[in-house]
């Protein structure tokens, strides 16, 4: 009995592959066509794209904010040499006010960092 179903099924197998080994051709062909005249389309759906690409978005924001902190403390530290006026205890008030901001920058960028859990 076991014989006997299996040999069915394996004559509908049979069947079936032999329509697709015959209809394979002529849809590989079409295929072609359609795409040597432009007029084939792939939808392709991404997974887990999104999720990249907002932590690729993060990773550039606190990049671009690292620079920016060198660049303020730079700048700051450079006009603290300079000697600029206004003066507040022989230290130029701009520079501390570059300083100050560049140290509160980067306390802010440091607390996120550690708030997201990866340092």
């Amino acid at each position: 009995m076991f014989a006997d179903q299996y040999i069915r099924e394996m004559a509908i197998s049979s069947e079936e592959m032999l329509r697709l080994a015959k209809d394979m051709p002529y849809e590989v062909r079409e295929l072609m066509e359609k795409a040597r005249e432009g007029q084939l389309k792939v939808n392709m759906e991404h997974q887990g794209l999104n999720r990249i690409g907002r932590k690729h978005e993060q990773i550039s924001n606190r990049i671009t904010m690292a620079i920016i902190l060198a660049s303020i403390t730079l700048g700051s530290s450079i006009l603290v040499l300079a000697e600029v006026l206004p003066l507040w205890h022989d230290i130029p008030v701009i520079g501390l006010v570059g300083f100050l901001g560049a140290t509160i920058l980067g306390f802010w960028l440091l607390i996120s960092i550690l708030r997201s859990g990866r340092m």
